[in-house]
Protein backbone atom coordinates (compact mmCIF):
# COMPACT_ATOMS: atom_id res chain seq x y z
CA UNK A 1 0.00 0.00 0.00
CA UNK A 2 1.26 3.45 -0.96
CA UNK A 3 0.96 6.31 1.51
CA UNK A 4 0.41 10.08 0.77
CA UNK A 5 4.02 11.06 1.33
CA UNK A 6 5.29 8.80 -1.51
CA UNK A 7 2.92 11.18 -3.77
CA UNK A 8 4.05 14.46 -2.44
CA UNK A 9 6.69 15.95 -5.00
CA UNK A 10 9.61 18.05 -3.35
CA UNK A 11 12.33 20.55 -4.67
CA UNK A 12 15.34 18.64 -6.13
CA UNK A 13 17.87 20.00 -3.38
CA UNK A 14 20.33 18.98 -5.86
CA UNK A 15 20.16 21.46 -8.90
CA UNK A 16 19.11 23.88 -5.76
CA UNK A 17 22.11 24.39 -4.99
CA UNK A 18 23.69 23.96 -7.92
CA UNK A 19 22.02 27.57 -9.13
CA UNK A 20 22.23 28.67 -5.32
CA UNK A 21 24.88 28.01 -3.26
CA UNK A 22 28.10 30.25 -3.28
CA UNK A 23 25.38 33.40 -4.32
CA UNK A 24 25.30 35.83 -1.90
CA UNK A 25 21.97 37.03 -0.35
CA UNK A 26 21.53 39.57 -2.66
CA UNK A 27 20.84 37.55 -5.88
CA UNK A 28 18.42 35.60 -4.26
CA UNK A 29 14.75 34.87 -5.19
CA UNK A 30 12.01 36.89 -3.23
CA UNK A 31 10.05 36.16 -0.94
CA UNK A 32 12.50 33.73 0.71
CA UNK A 33 13.11 31.92 3.97
CA UNK A 34 16.52 32.58 4.80
CA UNK A 35 18.16 30.89 7.62
CA UNK A 36 21.28 31.86 9.45
CA UNK A 37 23.52 28.31 10.20
CA UNK A 38 25.44 29.56 12.89
CA UNK A 39 22.49 30.66 14.77
CA UNK A 40 20.49 27.87 14.21
CA UNK A 41 23.07 25.65 15.33
CA UNK A 42 24.05 27.89 18.35
CA UNK A 43 19.82 27.10 19.64
CA UNK A 44 19.90 23.74 18.87
CA UNK A 45 23.01 23.20 20.92
CA UNK A 46 21.60 25.34 23.95
CA UNK A 47 18.26 23.40 24.12
CA UNK A 48 20.01 20.15 24.71
CA UNK A 49 22.34 21.45 27.45
CA UNK A 50 19.23 22.75 28.98
CA UNK A 51 17.66 19.29 29.09
CA UNK A 52 21.66 17.91 30.08
CA UNK A 53 21.48 20.97 33.05
CA UNK A 54 18.29 19.09 34.47
CA UNK A 55 18.97 15.60 33.99
CA UNK A 56 15.99 15.06 31.45
CA UNK A 57 16.23 13.64 28.13
CA UNK A 58 15.40 16.13 25.23
CA UNK A 59 13.46 14.93 22.20
CA UNK A 60 13.41 18.27 19.61
CA UNK A 61 10.17 18.73 16.98
CA UNK A 62 11.09 18.69 14.04
CA UNK A 63 7.40 20.91 12.21
CA UNK A 64 9.13 24.41 12.48
CA UNK A 65 11.38 23.80 9.58
CA UNK A 66 10.68 19.66 8.33
CA UNK A 67 14.10 19.15 7.07
CA UNK A 68 16.68 16.01 7.23
CA UNK A 69 19.73 18.93 7.59
CA UNK A 70 17.62 21.02 10.11
CA UNK A 71 16.71 17.37 12.57
CA UNK A 72 20.14 16.60 12.15
CA UNK A 73 21.86 19.80 13.91
CA UNK A 74 18.62 19.61 16.56
CA UNK A 75 20.14 15.52 17.38
CA UNK A 76 23.56 17.17 18.63
CA UNK A 77 26.25 15.43 18.45
CA UNK A 78 29.44 14.52 20.65
CA UNK A 79 28.52 14.39 24.35
CA UNK A 80 25.83 16.70 23.54
CA UNK A 81 23.22 14.62 21.51
CA UNK A 82 19.80 12.99 21.42
CA UNK A 83 18.31 10.34 18.92
CA UNK A 84 14.76 10.88 19.57
CA UNK A 85 12.20 13.15 17.52
CA UNK A 86 8.47 14.44 17.58
CA UNK A 87 7.27 15.12 13.93
CA UNK A 88 3.87 16.44 13.28
CA UNK A 89 3.19 14.67 9.83
CA UNK A 90 3.93 11.52 8.45
CA UNK A 91 5.63 13.10 5.53
CA UNK A 92 8.37 14.22 8.09
CA UNK A 93 8.62 10.44 9.68
CA UNK A 94 9.13 8.88 6.59
CA UNK A 95 11.65 11.36 5.36
CA UNK A 96 14.33 10.92 8.65
CA UNK A 97 14.41 7.69 8.41
CA UNK A 98 17.32 8.11 6.21
CA UNK A 99 19.20 9.63 9.49
CA UNK A 100 21.04 6.94 11.24
CA UNK A 101 21.04 8.42 14.54
CA UNK A 102 16.89 8.69 14.69
CA UNK A 103 15.92 5.95 17.11
CA UNK A 104 13.26 7.25 18.73
CA UNK A 105 10.45 9.10 16.85
CA UNK A 106 6.84 10.31 17.96
CA UNK A 107 4.00 11.16 15.80
CA UNK A 108 2.51 14.41 18.45
CA UNK A 109 -1.00 14.35 16.98
CA UNK A 110 -3.79 12.04 18.63
CA UNK A 111 -4.22 8.79 16.97
CA UNK A 112 -5.68 9.28 13.67
CA UNK A 113 -7.64 6.17 12.96
CA UNK A 114 -7.63 6.05 8.88
CA UNK A 115 -3.84 6.66 9.53
CA UNK A 116 -3.42 3.34 11.46
CA UNK A 117 -1.68 1.04 8.97
CA UNK A 118 0.77 3.48 8.32
CA UNK A 119 1.70 3.75 11.70
CA UNK A 120 1.90 -0.06 11.69
CA UNK A 121 3.91 0.16 8.90
CA UNK A 122 6.46 2.65 9.74
CA UNK A 123 7.08 1.00 13.33
CA UNK A 124 8.65 -1.86 11.77
CA UNK A 125 11.13 0.70 10.20
CA UNK A 126 12.08 2.57 13.24
CA UNK A 127 13.54 0.99 16.26
CA UNK A 128 10.87 3.11 18.70
CA UNK A 129 7.61 4.92 17.59
CA UNK A 130 5.35 6.19 20.01
CA UNK A 131 2.10 7.43 19.36
CA UNK A 132 -0.28 9.81 21.21
CA UNK A 133 -3.64 9.04 22.71
CA UNK A 134 -6.40 10.61 24.87
CA UNK A 135 -9.50 8.94 23.75
CA UNK A 136 -10.86 5.58 25.29
CA UNK A 137 -11.96 4.97 21.40
CA UNK A 138 -8.38 5.30 20.25
CA UNK A 139 -6.97 2.67 22.82
CA UNK A 140 -9.92 0.14 20.78
CA UNK A 141 -8.66 1.19 17.67
CA UNK A 142 -5.16 0.26 17.93
CA UNK A 143 -5.96 -3.01 20.03
CA UNK A 144 -8.59 -3.86 17.15
CA UNK A 145 -6.29 -3.54 14.11
CA UNK A 146 -3.40 -5.30 16.32
CA UNK A 147 -5.77 -8.59 17.33
CA UNK A 148 -6.03 -8.69 13.11
CA UNK A 149 -2.25 -7.98 12.46
CA UNK A 150 -0.58 -9.99 15.15
CA UNK A 151 2.52 -9.68 13.43
CA UNK A 152 3.11 -5.88 13.97
CA UNK A 153 5.10 -4.71 17.08
CA UNK A 154 2.90 -3.71 20.23
CA UNK A 155 1.97 0.03 20.35
CA UNK A 156 3.53 2.14 22.22
CA UNK A 157 2.32 5.68 23.74
CA UNK A 158 2.19 8.70 25.03
CA UNK A 159 -0.65 9.88 26.63
CA UNK A 160 -1.78 13.69 26.23
CA UNK A 161 -2.03 15.33 29.52
CA UNK A 162 -3.94 18.75 29.22
CA UNK A 163 -2.77 21.62 31.50
CA UNK A 164 -4.64 24.35 30.47
CA UNK A 165 -4.25 24.89 26.91
CA UNK A 166 -7.58 23.16 25.95
CA UNK A 167 -6.21 21.94 22.58
CA UNK A 168 -5.88 18.21 23.04
CA UNK A 169 -5.47 16.11 26.07
CA UNK A 170 -7.50 15.55 29.40
CA UNK A 171 -7.03 17.30 32.66
CA UNK A 172 -5.91 15.31 35.49
CA UNK A 173 -8.88 13.65 36.79
CA UNK A 174 -11.57 10.76 36.41
CA UNK A 175 -11.58 11.16 32.56
CA UNK A 176 -7.98 10.74 32.29
CA UNK A 177 -8.56 7.98 35.62
CA UNK A 178 -10.89 6.02 33.25
CA UNK A 179 -8.54 6.13 30.25
CA UNK A 180 -5.42 4.80 32.40
CA UNK A 181 -7.86 2.05 33.97
CA UNK A 182 -8.91 0.61 30.96
CA UNK A 183 -5.06 1.07 29.44
CA UNK A 184 -3.65 -1.03 32.47
CA UNK A 185 -6.32 -2.83 33.79
CA UNK A 186 -8.33 -4.08 30.74
CA UNK A 187 -6.32 -7.62 29.60
CA UNK A 188 -7.40 -6.86 25.91
CA UNK A 189 -5.91 -3.76 25.85
CA UNK A 190 -2.44 -4.13 27.59
CA UNK A 191 -2.16 -7.24 25.24
CA UNK A 192 -1.87 -4.58 22.44
CA UNK A 193 -1.20 -1.32 23.73
CA UNK A 194 1.80 -0.24 26.27
CA UNK A 195 1.99 3.65 28.19
CA UNK A 196 5.84 4.90 27.01
CA UNK A 197 4.84 8.04 29.02
CA UNK A 198 2.56 11.01 29.57
CA UNK A 199 2.82 14.26 27.54
CA UNK A 200 2.53 17.94 28.28
CA UNK A 201 2.53 20.78 26.30
CA UNK A 202 2.24 24.52 27.66
CA UNK A 203 0.98 25.95 24.17
CA UNK A 204 -0.25 29.10 26.39
CA UNK A 205 3.27 29.69 27.90
CA UNK A 206 3.69 31.92 24.59
CA UNK A 207 1.69 34.51 26.39
CA UNK A 208 4.56 34.80 28.56
CA UNK A 209 6.00 38.43 29.45
CA UNK A 210 9.07 37.31 31.01
CA UNK A 211 11.50 34.19 31.59
CA UNK A 212 10.18 33.69 35.04
CA UNK A 213 6.42 33.68 33.92
CA UNK A 214 7.91 30.92 31.27
CA UNK A 215 9.62 29.24 33.87
CA UNK A 216 6.08 29.03 36.06
CA UNK A 217 4.53 27.68 32.86
CA UNK A 218 7.28 24.64 32.91
CA UNK A 219 7.37 23.78 36.55
CA UNK A 220 3.34 23.36 35.78
CA UNK A 221 4.00 21.10 32.66
CA UNK A 222 6.33 18.48 34.90
CA UNK A 223 3.59 19.12 37.87
CA UNK A 224 0.55 18.00 35.56
CA UNK A 225 2.84 15.05 34.07
CA UNK A 226 3.90 14.21 37.13
CA UNK A 227 0.41 14.21 38.72
CA UNK A 228 -0.99 11.99 36.10
CA UNK A 229 2.06 9.48 36.44
CA UNK A 230 1.50 9.47 39.91
CA UNK A 231 -2.58 8.47 39.32
CA UNK A 232 -0.84 5.61 36.36
CA UNK A 233 1.45 4.24 39.36
CA UNK A 234 -1.83 4.53 41.50
CA UNK A 235 -3.08 1.78 39.34
CA UNK A 236 0.32 -0.13 38.59
CA UNK A 237 3.15 0.62 41.03
CA UNK A 238 5.55 -1.25 38.55
CA UNK A 239 5.28 1.42 35.84
CA UNK A 240 8.28 2.90 34.25
CA UNK A 241 7.41 6.19 32.79
CA UNK A 242 8.66 8.74 30.80
CA UNK A 243 7.61 12.13 31.36
CA UNK A 244 7.59 13.97 28.60
CA UNK A 245 7.24 18.40 28.76
CA UNK A 246 8.01 21.38 27.06
CA UNK A 247 7.07 24.33 24.59
CA UNK A 248 9.71 26.56 23.53
CA UNK A 249 9.28 29.35 25.94
CA UNK A 250 9.26 26.99 28.59
CA UNK A 251 12.34 25.00 27.29
CA UNK A 252 14.15 28.18 27.20
CA UNK A 253 13.47 29.02 30.29
CA UNK A 254 14.19 25.35 31.72
CA UNK A 255 18.07 26.99 31.57
CA UNK A 256 17.24 28.99 34.92
CA UNK A 257 15.52 26.23 36.70
CA UNK A 258 17.71 23.60 39.16
CA UNK A 259 17.12 20.68 40.19
CA UNK A 260 16.46 21.69 43.93
CA UNK A 261 14.45 24.58 43.12
CA UNK A 262 12.33 21.61 40.89
CA UNK A 263 12.14 18.97 43.77
CA UNK A 264 11.05 21.61 45.84
CA UNK A 265 8.11 22.91 43.63
CA UNK A 266 6.71 19.30 42.85
CA UNK A 267 3.71 18.80 44.46
CA UNK A 268 4.95 15.74 46.01
CA UNK A 269 8.61 16.87 46.18
CA UNK A 270 9.64 13.50 43.57
CA UNK A 271 9.54 12.92 40.39
CA UNK A 272 7.41 9.79 39.27
CA UNK A 273 9.05 8.93 35.59
CA UNK A 274 12.33 10.08 33.97
CA UNK A 275 12.03 13.44 32.53
CA UNK A 276 12.20 14.55 28.70
CA UNK A 277 11.93 18.06 27.53
CA UNK A 278 10.75 19.19 24.28
CA UNK A 279 10.57 21.97 21.93
CA UNK A 280 10.60 22.68 18.28
CA UNK A 281 10.61 26.19 17.30
CA UNK A 282 13.23 27.03 19.53
CA UNK A 283 15.90 26.16 16.85
CA UNK A 284 14.50 29.35 14.61
CA UNK A 285 12.63 31.48 16.78
CA UNK A 286 10.27 34.66 15.70
CA UNK A 287 8.80 37.75 17.35
CA UNK A 288 6.42 35.30 19.41
CA UNK A 289 8.96 34.12 20.76
CA UNK A 290 10.89 37.35 21.35
CA UNK A 291 7.90 38.74 22.80
CA UNK A 292 7.62 36.29 26.13
CA UNK A 293 10.97 37.56 27.15
CA UNK A 294 12.53 34.33 26.66
CA UNK A 295 15.06 35.43 24.31
CA UNK A 296 17.00 38.32 22.12
CA UNK A 297 16.37 39.26 18.95
CA UNK A 298 19.94 38.03 17.90
CA UNK A 299 18.17 34.35 18.91
CA UNK A 300 16.18 34.29 15.70
CA UNK A 301 18.07 32.80 13.10
CA UNK A 302 14.69 32.40 10.38
CA UNK A 303 13.92 35.67 8.39
CA UNK A 304 11.70 36.14 5.32
CA UNK A 305 13.60 37.89 2.16
CA UNK A 306 11.08 40.49 0.33
CA UNK A 307 11.80 43.51 -1.99
CA UNK A 308 10.15 47.01 -1.83
CA UNK A 309 7.96 46.71 -5.45
CA UNK A 310 5.63 50.02 -4.40
CA UNK A 311 5.66 53.14 -2.42
CA UNK A 312 2.80 55.29 -1.29
CA UNK A 313 3.79 58.71 0.06
CA UNK A 314 1.29 60.44 2.57
CA UNK A 315 -0.68 57.24 2.60
CA UNK A 316 -1.56 55.63 6.00
CA UNK A 317 -1.43 56.91 9.26
CA UNK A 318 1.91 57.98 9.63
CA UNK A 319 4.65 59.75 7.72
CA UNK A 320 6.12 59.26 5.53
CA UNK A 321 3.29 56.95 4.18
CA UNK A 322 3.44 53.09 3.23
CA UNK A 323 5.31 50.78 1.33
CA UNK A 324 4.50 47.83 -0.60
CA UNK A 325 6.75 44.39 -0.08
CA UNK A 326 5.97 40.61 -2.24
CA UNK A 327 5.88 38.72 0.94
CA UNK A 328 1.88 38.14 2.34
CA UNK A 329 -0.03 35.79 4.29
CA UNK A 330 1.31 33.09 2.07
CA UNK A 331 4.95 33.71 3.02
CA UNK A 332 4.62 35.30 6.11
CA UNK A 333 1.31 33.83 8.03
CA UNK A 334 -1.50 35.78 9.45
CA UNK A 335 -0.15 35.84 13.21
CA UNK A 336 -0.12 38.15 16.48
CA UNK A 337 1.81 38.58 19.16
CA UNK A 338 2.23 41.30 21.87
CA UNK A 339 4.49 42.59 19.12
CA UNK A 340 2.62 44.92 16.63
CA UNK A 341 1.96 43.77 13.02
CA UNK A 342 2.65 40.27 11.00
CA UNK A 343 6.39 41.00 11.01
CA UNK A 344 9.38 43.32 11.49
CA UNK A 345 11.68 44.46 9.14
CA UNK A 346 15.35 44.16 10.33
CA UNK A 347 17.43 45.30 7.84
CA UNK A 348 18.11 47.35 5.63
CA UNK A 349 19.29 49.50 8.52
CA UNK A 350 19.41 53.42 8.65
CA UNK A 351 15.49 53.52 7.33
CA UNK A 352 13.81 53.71 10.71
CA UNK A 353 11.65 51.12 12.18
CA UNK A 354 9.04 49.34 9.42
CA UNK A 355 6.24 46.68 10.26
CA UNK A 356 4.39 44.91 8.18
CA UNK A 357 1.16 46.36 9.58
CA UNK A 358 -1.17 44.66 6.49
CA UNK A 359 -1.74 41.44 4.42
CA UNK A 360 -3.57 39.70 1.95
CA UNK A 361 -2.29 36.60 -0.25
CA UNK A 362 0.83 37.79 -1.40
CA UNK A 363 1.00 41.42 -0.94
CA UNK A 364 2.50 42.48 2.60
CA UNK A 365 1.91 46.53 3.63
CA UNK A 366 5.09 48.28 5.44
CA UNK A 367 3.67 50.61 7.76
CA UNK A 368 6.21 52.94 9.65
CA UNK A 369 6.62 52.50 13.67
CA UNK A 370 7.05 56.43 14.13
CA UNK A 371 7.73 59.42 11.91
CA UNK A 372 11.38 59.24 11.97
CA UNK A 373 11.67 56.36 9.11
CA UNK A 374 12.40 56.76 5.65
CA UNK A 375 11.73 55.33 2.38
CA UNK A 376 13.11 52.10 1.70
CA UNK A 377 14.25 52.41 -1.96
CA UNK A 378 12.32 50.55 -4.63
CA UNK A 379 13.98 46.97 -5.29
CA UNK A 380 15.46 47.01 -2.21
CA UNK A 381 15.40 43.43 -0.35
CA UNK A 382 13.98 43.44 3.08
CA UNK A 383 14.34 40.79 5.73
CA UNK A 384 11.41 40.52 8.12
CA UNK A 385 11.20 38.52 11.11
CA UNK A 386 7.78 36.77 11.39
CA UNK A 387 5.50 36.18 13.99
CA UNK A 388 5.66 32.49 13.83
CA UNK A 389 8.04 30.35 12.11
CA UNK A 390 6.36 27.38 12.00
CA UNK A 391 3.67 28.80 9.98
CA UNK A 392 5.53 30.87 7.57
CA UNK A 393 8.31 27.84 6.72
CA UNK A 394 5.84 26.05 5.84
CA UNK A 395 4.32 28.38 2.84
CA UNK A 396 7.80 28.01 1.26
CA UNK A 397 9.22 25.28 -1.43
CA UNK A 398 12.73 25.82 -0.34
CA UNK A 399 15.11 27.28 2.27
CA UNK A 400 18.43 29.34 1.76
CA UNK A 401 20.78 28.53 4.58
CA UNK A 402 23.66 31.04 4.59
CA UNK A 403 26.83 31.42 6.31
CA UNK A 404 28.14 34.62 8.60
CA UNK A 405 28.88 36.57 5.38
CA UNK A 406 25.54 35.56 4.27
CA UNK A 407 26.89 33.51 1.45
CA UNK A 408 24.30 30.47 0.67
CA UNK A 409 25.89 27.35 2.03
CA UNK A 410 23.03 24.87 1.71
CA UNK A 411 19.69 24.74 0.25
CA UNK A 412 17.36 23.20 2.88
CA UNK A 413 13.79 21.31 1.00
CA UNK A 414 11.23 20.70 3.57
CA UNK A 415 8.79 17.69 3.53
CA UNK A 416 5.75 19.67 3.42
CA UNK A 417 2.80 17.87 3.07
CA UNK A 418 1.19 15.12 5.39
Amino acid sequence: MKYPSEFTPVANKQELCKQYVGKSIKELPTPSIVIDRSQFRANCRQMIENAKKLNADFRPHIKTHKTVEGCIEQLGDGEVFTDRIVVSTMMEAWGVLQIPQVQDVHYSLPVVKSRIPEFASFSSRVSHFRLMLDQIEQLEALAAYREANPSIKKWSIFIKVDMGTHRAGLPVGDELGSLLQKALKDPRIKTHVEIYGLYCHAGHSYSSTSEKMAKDFLIDEINFANDAALLAKSLDPSLQLVLSVGATPTANASSSLTNEELLEKLHNHKLEGKLELHAGNYSCCDLQQLATGCITQATISLTVLSEIVSTYPGRGDNAPGEQLIDAGVLALAREFSAIPGHGKVIEPKGFGEWTVGRLSQEHGVLTPSDSSCKFIPYGTQVRVIPQHACIAAAAHPFFFVVGDDNTVVDVWVPLRGW
